[in-house]
C-alpha cells in the first residue's frame, strides 16, 4: 500500500532537529547537496540515505527540501510501508502517471518504508529478488533519480541480495543517530511507564519500530564500539521485543528474540536480573505452547535468580506462574500455596497489577472446586483493579473467565455478552490465543443452544487462530468439538476426519487417556 504525500504534507519536524542532524553529519548532507545537484534530470540514478530512525530520516529529508540550493528542484516523496509488498517497480508504475511534473524544476523521487519488506532476517526476501530481476527497468520506465532512505541493515541487504540493482548506486550518504533520537527511543520504549503487553495494536506496533531501529543502534555490527552499557540496552531491547512478539501470541520470532538475549547475558553478574527475565518469559512461551515440564524449568531457574538476588517483583511474578502449571495439572494445595505466596509478595510492594492477575487465577481454583460464589468475588476484585490501572489483557481474561461461570450457571445471555466484551478487548491488543480460547468457548455455547452453523463458524475462526500460533492443545480441543458437531449430524465422513486429525495431535503430546477415548468414539462411529 502506497502513502503518497508531498512533503510538506508530512509531519512538520522542528527546525532544531533538522539542524542538529545536518550539524552532526554535515559531510554526509554537503555529499547529499552535491549528489542532487550532479544527477542528470530526465535519466535514472540511484542514491541511498542511512538512517536508522524515522525522526532522523524526515529531518533530514525536509532539510534537504528547504535548503536554498534545491529550490529548483521537485522532490515527490513515496512511501511503500508494506512489509508483504514483492514488486515494487509494479507499485511505482501505479502512482508515476499522477505525478504532476513541473517543467522548470529537476524531478527526483524519495523512497520510504520499504525497509517493512527487507525485513531484518532471513535470505533473499522476495522484493529484493524483484530488484535483481527487474533492474534494467528502472532506467527506462523511471527516468529520473531515485533516493531510497533506509536503516543500515535494509542496506546492507540490498547489497548482499540484490547485487545487480545495487550496482546502479552513486552514492550512500550515512547519517549517524543524534543522543537525543536514541535517549527518546528509550523513554517511549524501555522506560516507557506503560508496559508493552498492555498497548492496542497500533501502539503496539510503533513500538516493536522503536525497538528495532534501537537494536540497529545498539548492535556492534554498525561500527559502535560497545560498552557494557551498550550490552545492556541491547538485552533490554531484545527481551522486550520478545514480549512484545508473546503478547502477540507470535511466539517463535518472540522465542527468536529471548534466546539472543540470554545467549548475550550468559553469566555475567551485571545482567543476572536481565538473564532472570529472560528466562522467565521462555518459561511463558513453553507453557503457551502447552509445554509445562520445559516452562516450569525455565521457571524454576528464574525464581532462583529471583531470590538470589532479592528481586521480589520477579519471584512474586514467576510463583504466579508456576502456581498456574500446578493447578493445570490438578495439584491445586500446591497451586493456591504458591498463588498466596505470589499475593502476599504482591500486597507488600504494592503491585496492584499482580495481585489483580493473581487474584483472577485464585478464582478460577475456587471455580473449580465448586466456590463459585467466592470465585465471582474474586474475579470481581481482579476485574475493578485492572480496569482502574488500563490493564486491557487482564480486564479481557477475567471477563472471559467470568463469562464461564455464568455459562455454567445458565445465564447464556450474561455468558455471551461478556465473552463479546472479552474478544473486542482482545482483538484491541492482538491476543491472538485469548481470542481463539474466547471463540471456542463462544462456540460452545451456541452449539448447546442448537445453532450449530454459528457454533461451526466461530470454531473454524478458532482452529485457524490455534493453527497459526501452534497451539497443539488448543487445535486439539477445536478439532474434538468439531468432531462431536458432525458425528451428531450424521455427516459421518467429516467427523472421522477431524477425529483422526485429533487423534494425530494426542499421539504428538502423549495424551494416552485422551487417544484411549478418541478411538472409543470412532469405533462407535464405525460401528
Amino acid at each position: 500500500m502506497l502513502s503518497n504525500k508531498p512533503w510538506h504534507q508530512s509531519k512538520e519536524i522542528p527546525e532544531i532537529d533538522r539542524q542538529k542532524i545536518v550539524e552532526l553529519n554535515q559531510e554526509s548532507f554537503d555529499q547529499l547537496l552535491t549528489f542532487v545537484d550532479i544527477v542528470p534530470d530526465n535519466a535514472f540514478d540511484l542514491g541511498f540515505i542511512q538512517s536508522n530512525f524515522v525522526k532522523d530520516r524526515d529531518a533530514i529529508i525536509q532539510a534537504l527540501i528547504n535548503h536554498p540550493d534545491c529550490q529548483g528542484m521537485q522532490f515527490e516523496i513515496w512511501d511503500f510501508p508494506d512489509p508483504d509488498m514483492r514488486f515494487l517497480m509494479d507499485e511505482i508504475l501505479k502512482v508515476l502517471p499522477t505525478v504532476k511534473v513541473q517543467p522548470d524544476k529537476k524531478l527526483i523521487f524519495i523512497v520510504r518504508g520499504v525497509e517493512n519488506a527487507i525485513g531484518m532476517t532471513g535470505e533473499y526476501p522476495p522484493m529484493l529478488v524483484d530488484f535483481n530481476w527487474v533492474r534494467d527497468a528502472y532506467p527506462v520506465k523511471v527516468p529520473h533519480p531515485m533516493i531510497f532512505c533506509l536503516p543500515d541493515y535494509a542496506i546492507t541487504r540490498v547489497a548482499n541480495y540484490a547485487p545487480d540493482f545495487w550496482a546502479w548506486n552513486s552514492g550512500t550518504f550515512v547519517f549517524k543517530t543524534p543522543v537525543n533520537t536514541r535517549d527518546d527511543a528509550i523513554s517511549q520504549t524501555l522506560d516507557a511507564s506503560k508496559g508493552i503487553s498492555n498497548c492496542e495494536l497500533p501502539e503496539k506496533q510503533e513500538r516493536i519500530d522503536l525497538l528495532k531501529r534501537l537494536l540497529i543502534e545498539y548492535t556492534p555490527s554498525n561500527g559502535r564500539e560497545e560498552t557494557q552499557g551498550d550490552l545492556k540496552t541491547r538485552i533490554r531491547v531484545l527481551n522486550d521485543l520478545g514480549i512484545a512478539y508473546r503478547s502477540r501470541s507470535e511466539y517463535k520470532t518472540a522465542k527468536y528474540y529471548l534466546e539472543q538475549a540470554l545467549d548475550l547475558a550468559k553469566d555475567d553478574e551485571e545482567f543476572i536480573s536481565l538473564k532472570a527475565n529472560t528466562l522467565h518469559e521462555l518459561g511463558w512461551i513453553q507453557n503457551d505452547w502447552g509445554n509445562p515440564k520445559e516452562a516450569s524449568a525455565f521457571y524454576q531457574q528464574s525464581l532462583e535468580i529471583y531470590e538470589k538476588i532479592g528481586n521480589v517483583q520477579g519471584k512474586a511474578a514467576t510463583l504466579h506462574q508456576l502456581a498456574g502449571i500446578y493447578a493445570d495439572r490438578e495439584e491445586v494445595e500446591q497451586a493456591i500455596a504458591f498463588y498466596q505466596q505470589s499475593l502476599e509478595l504482591w500486597e507488600k510492594i504494592g503491585n496492584v497489577q499482580g495481585k489483580a492477575a493473581t487474584l483472577h487465577q485464585l478464582a478460577g481454583i475456587y471455580a473449580n472446586q465448586g466456590e463459585v460464589e467466592q470465585a465471582i468475588a474474586s474475579y470481581q476484585q481482579s476485574l475493578e483493579i485492572s480496569e482502574k490501572i488500563g490493564n486491557v489483557q487482564g480486564k479481557a481474561a477475567t471477563l472471559h473467565c467470568l463469562a464461564i461461570i455464568y455459562a455454567n450457571r445458565g445465564e447464556v445471555e450474561q455468558a455471551i455478552a461478556f465473552y463479546q466484551q472479552s474478544l473486542e478487548l482482545l482483538e484491541k491488543v492482538g491476543d491472538v490465543r485469548g481470542k481463539a480460547a474466547t471463540l471456542h468457548r463462544l462456540a460452545g455455547i451456541y452449539a448447546d443452544r442448537g445453532e450449530v452453523e454459528q457454533a461451526i463458524a466461530f470454531y473454524q475462526q478458532s482452529l485457524e487462530l490455534w493453527g497459526k500460533i501452534g497451539n497443539v492443545q488448543g487445535k486439539a480441543a477445536t478439532l474434538h468439538c468439531l468432531a462431536i458437531i458432525y458425528a451428531d449430524r450424521e455427516e459421518v465422513e467429516q467427523a472421522i476426519a477431524f477425529y483422526q486429525q485429533y487423534l494425530e495431535l494426542l499421539e504428538k503430546v502423549g495424551d494416552v487417556r485422551g487417544k484411549a477415548a478418541t478411538l472409543h468414539r470412532l469405533a462407535g462411529i464405525y460401528a
